[in-house]
């Protein structure tokens, strides 16, 4: 045998060593959900931001470093309208949102096949503007991308459905200072936007 055919069978029964040691320490989860989007108003009361409801979809890299604890990666998407109202016009802007987060993921107990967490993290969530409207009509106004810090917490649970491959459902929420796309003179309300996000999804653990 040669010294690198002897080099890849090391390897290649190290790896299964330490997969065998490891016990499925990683999974990824693939989700869908329904975005539902907090209505805003400025302290003055001079500009309300009502988003539309959308539809999401996120993508959770899971590493289990203790049998009760998690450290989750979150990348997500979705598309959505901000309606805002400012007497005496309304001004839509068609946003994609995409999340970038970390948290902690905490699975107390498991009751039967079902697994049980909780988790809170922060991140970001980086808006990029599209076509913009004034009272329904298409109307240039020079927005531009912009990125809010977010908060994020929520729990779920995972059941086996056969071999490696789980069943997810969980409730997500975020916390995030409400954008102005570069135009605070119009859209500024220095409020705390939310999404709740009640999802459904697959899990594959490897």
């Amino acid at each position: 045998m040669s010294k690198r055919k002897l080099a890849v069978a090391v390897l290649m029964f190290t790896c299964a060593a330490a997969a065998q040691d490891n016990g499925n320490r990683f999974d990824f989860a693939i989700s869908g959900s329904a975005v539902f989007s907090k209505k805003t108003t400025s302290s003055s009361g001079s500009v309300t931001d009502t988003p539309t409801k959308s539809t999401a979809f996120t993508g959770t890299f899971r590493y289990h470093f203790r049998p009760k604890h998690a450290v989750d990666v979150n990348l997500g998407r979705t598309r959505n309208s901000q309606i805002f109202f400012v007497p005496p016009n309304t001004y839509r802007v068609l946003a994609s949102i995409s999340e970038f987060t970390v948290d902690y993921s905490f699975s107390p107990l498991t009751i039967g096949k079902l697994h049980p967490f909780v988790f809170a993290g922060g991140g970001a969530l980086h808006f990029s503007p599209g076509s913009t409207f004034i009272d329904t009509f298409p109307t240039s106004i020079p927005v531009a991308t912009q990125t809010s810090l977010a908060f994020l917490y929520g729990g779920g649970a995972d059941y086996p459905v056969w071999r490696m491959i789980s069943a997810r459902v969980q409730y997500r929420g975020l916390f995030f200072k409400e954008p102005d796309f570069g135009v605070p003179a119009l859209f500024f309300t220095g409020a705390k936007g939310h999404l709740a996000e009640p999802s459904a999804g697959i899990v594959l653990r490897f």
